[in-house]
């Protein structure tokens, strides 16, 4: 049987036969010297935590390898390799086997049916290598470190698994000649035995998996307060010319000065190298307390710690730790905003990203709460009014001279807004992706956009996109929307919805691109409890509508919750004491209980009957649920003064745009009608 490169083979549920139970298993191949391969090259075993054989070329060292556990989440590494197989041998052919004894806690290992070596195996093995599949022909391929998924073309003679501890000398008989032996797996390509257990595996079927616990104590090592994506990622509002790494930390103005000093400073900013420090030396940026919230308040993982586990952040990790808090460093994550030009004025976001909003402001001045929301008094003070479309904006420009050597070191380029459609920079940039002759293909590409623009602008992006994927000039094309509840109260939130024709431009672009992978963002906040769990349900019918193995991501449609930290009078925390943990539960029990398989075996092949809501999907909605039970518990926290924001910015909301609030959200009659009479409103 020929493992083609690339191409490996799976034995399925074979781990059952051999975790922490006695077995046998023979392997008998070659590799030769003209086959397919990588540096490092794996035989057969398990992915992930690996167990199993391999060779290094390299080192010229035949190695096996595997994991035990010591405490419930402590894990070791065991790597034995001083063996006397070389090259030569994998060329020739040779035959492999390797047994467990619980009885002596030893595995035993035979090279041509003649021990070669007997390990003492001091605890189990890890609990993750239940239920998963056996591969022939890849080592590590899940890792997002390229360099360390390595694959091989192989020839496979004989492979079997016998219960229990054999005779080597049966199990030689067995495979030679005659034998009374019963394996529970068994191939021979010689006697072409009938075998169902063979499954060909796509290269999609490998999800990057991360293992969070283990990242974040990684980075706890350098500093409770380190994150990568400090270094990683950069969002630009070339609107106003103020940066920031990521959408937590309130932007800051780089002036132009310092601009012209390092044309870098759009990303590597003074404001930015001062927290970097800070992170280097074991502290906790003051600007960065969404994600010390999380931390603080509840079980779950913070955004520091996905953003460090992401593939363009967790490679670079040994460099970025060891550098001078001073130095350079060129974002591989990239986030642009070239206009604050949308067509919505969203309930929670403002003038600075919206002209909607610009329009409002000038009408009828900020929202006159205990603070004046929304106002534009201080663009001038804070040098940030955002440059119109038809002026000429030096951050812009500096942008476009520094996008030739941005466009071919980056892993991915995000456009935001604003309404990134409504931005002639936003063509320029698909433009110019379409035009280069020398295009970077593995660039991420993605695209910001509340798809409640014309039909032509929609059709247009399609049009582009498609020829994009269609010349294959990127490595993936993801969109990415928003909607934050579910029908009339996503629409009162997000004010220029219309959720019907939301979700029917999704449908279209998923239903044409069949490769694009669209992400719900969603703003979690006092407007999304009530409907959040309808929203979760019409995710999930999408889902299972356009799933395929094709797209670039696994799922067609993806739900990304974050909790809304500013204003902090629209957080859905103000409703402690008002609320039941109730409306989280439901939440939590549906995308639990629609979860894939996949999502906690991220080795399987999905399938059809496996479509639904991802570990990380689950994981944000729980942190959502953990942060208002724990606000729940502490008798400190009250919001009185955001309650009574609150009722005054619906007030105002109401006849500055003709919505009332409690028409949309009978839900909270009680809520508000406490307030005002709390508080003689």
């Amino acid at each position: 049987m020929r493992v083609n490169y690339k191409k490996p083979i799976q034995i399925k549920n074979a781990s059952n036969s051999l975790i922490n139970k006695d077995f046998t298993l023979t392997l008998s191949f070659k590799v030769g010297y003209n086959f397919q391969k990588d540096e490092k090259i794996g035989f057969i075993g398990i992915p992930g935590r690996n167990f199993g054989f391999s060779y290094d070329y390299e080192v010229n060292k035949f190695v096996f390898e595997y994991w035990t556990k010591i405490k419930n989440k402590e894990y070791k590494f065991h790597c034995h390799k001083d063996f006397n197989i070389n090259n030569a041998d994998l060329n020739s052919g040779l035959t492999i086997t390797l047994t467990y004894d619980s009885q002596r806690s030893t595995f035993s290992l035979y090279h041509n049916y003649q021990i070669i070596d007997i390990i003492k195996v001091k605890n189990k093995l890890i609990d993750e290598y239940y239920d998963k599949p056996i591969y022939f022909g890849c080592h590590n391929p899940a890792s997002i470190k390229e360099k360390h998924s390595h694959f091989c073309e192989m020839e496979v003679d004989y492979f079997s698994i016998f219960d229990g501890v054999q005779d080597i000398n049966e199990v030689k008989r067995f495979h030679t000649s005659k034998s009374n032996l019963t394996p529970v797996y068994y191939y021979d390509s010689v006697k072409q035995n009938e075998v169902s257990f063979f499954d060909d595996v796509d290269l999609t079927t490998f999800e990057k998996s991360v293992d969070f616990e283990e990242v974040k104590q990684k980075l706890d090592k350098v500093g409770c307060g380190f994150c990568l994506a400090k270094w990683t990622q950069v969002t630009m509002h070339l609107h106003n010319g103020t940066t920031h790494s990521c959408h937590h930390p309130s932007p800051h103005k780089v002036p132009l000065e310092e601009l012209k000093r390092n044309h870098t400073a759009l990303h590597n900013s003074n404001v930015k190298k001062y927290a970097r420090k800070e992170m280097l030396n074991g502290e906790r940026p003051s600007e960065c307390n969404y994600c010390w919230n999380v931390e603080d308040n509840s079980n779950s993982f913070s955004d520091r710690v996905f953003k460090s586990s992401e593939p363009w952040s967790q490679p670079h990790f040994d460099e970025i730790k060891d550098l001078d808090w001073r130095a350079n460093f060129n974002p591989k994550y990239v986030e642009v905003n070239f206009s604050n030009t949308c067509n919505f004025k969203c309930a929670y976001c403002g003038p600075d990203y919206s002209t909607k909003w610009v329009e409002e402001i000038n009408k009828f001045g900020g929202y006159n709460l205990s603070f004046n929301y929304n106002s534009i008094e201080n663009w001038d003070l804070n040098k940030v009014r955002p440059y119109k479309q038809t002026e000429q904006n030096p951050y812009v420009e500096n942008f476009w001279k520094w996008w030739p050597e941005l466009y071919q070191s980056m892993d991915t380029f995000r456009i935001t807004g604003g309404e990134p459609l409504l931005s002639k920079d936003t063509w320029d940039v698909l433009d110019s992706i379409i035009e280069n002759p020398n295009p970077n293909r593995n660039l991420k590409l993605s695209i910001n956009s509340n798809l409640g623009v014309t039909d032509d602008l929609v059709d247009k992006l399609i049009l582009k996109l498609d020829k994009i994927i269609s010349e294959d000039r990127v490595k993936e094309v993801i969109i990415f929307t928003s909607c934050d509840a579910y029908g009339k109260q996503a629409e009162y939130v997000r004010y220029g919805l219309e959720f019907d024709k939301l979700f029917s431009n999704i449908d279209k672009i998923l239903t044409v691109l069949d490769r694009v992978t669209i992400v719900v963002m969603s703003t979690f906040n006092i407007f999304s409890i009530f409907s959040y769990e309808k929203l979760i349900k019409k995710v999930h019918e999408m889902k299972l509508k356009h799933f395929n193995k094709r797209r670039y991501w696994n799922s067609a449609l993806i739900l990304d919750t974050s909790y809304l930290r500013y204003p902090q009078f629209l957080s859905f925390r103000i409703l402690k004491g008002f609320l039941d943990v109730e409306y989280f539960n439901r939440c939590e029990k549906y995308v639990k209980f629609n979860s894939t398989y996949r999502s906690l075996n991220s080795f399987e092949s999905q399938t059809i009957d496996d479509v639904g809501f991802s570990h990380k999907e689950i994981e944000k909605i729980t942190r959502i649920k953990d942060l208002f039970v724990s606000d729940s518990e502490d008798d400190n926290i009250q919001f009185y003064n955001e309650k009574v924001d609150f009722v005054k910015f619906i007030r105002q909301y109401e006849f500055r745009r003709d919505l009332v609030c409690l028409e949309y959200f009978p839900e909270l009659t009680e809520f508000v009608k406490k307030i005002e009479h709390e508080n003689n409103l």
